[in-house]
């Protein structure tokens, strides 16, 4: 189970610096500029300190996937704390894909048809990923 855990921190990881660097073309693709033209300056700070923080949230994921495996799967209460963070973090994530996003706006085409399954499918992998990770730090996987 190990081996599988580590593979998994593995393709996570490299699954999220994908998810960080993509995410980069998401103003142009959802039209920021113009739709956030309409906001306050200060409302339009605000969407973009937001935007930071959940950016550099993801990279830190990423760092913390693929280079502290090994603390992630530690058993101590930091690394267990740590996992259930991203466990909750990208639970929310998944519901919201499914049930608090309105995609009505974006504009069908050969490329959303398959971002939105692949962002589903990535939830839903990270999500499985940090819950079998709390299980192996809580030691039901490892015995």
């Amino acid at each position: 189970m190990k081996e599988l855990l580590e593979l998994g921190l593995l393709i996570g990881g490299c699954s999220l610096t994908a998810l960080s660097i993509g995410s980069f073309w998401i103003p142009k693709v959802l039209g920021w500029k113009e739709k956030l033209a309409g906001l306050t300056p200060l409302m339009r700070e605000l969407w973009w300190t937001y935007s930071i923080y959940v950016w550099g949230s993801h990279v830190f994921f990423a760092v913390l996937t693929l280079g502290f495996g090994d603390w992630l799967m530690s058993g101590t209460g930091a690394a267990m704390a740590m996992n259930t963070f991203m466990l909750l973090w990208w639970s929310v994530r998944l519901w919201l894909q499914f049930f608090g996003f309105d995609f009505s706006e974006i504009k069908p085409s050969r490329f959303n048809c398959v971002a939105k399954p692949l962002l589903t499918m990535l939830f839903g992998g990270l999500v499985t990923l940090f819950a079998l990770l709390l299980c192996w730090n809580l030691g039901w996987l490892n015995s």
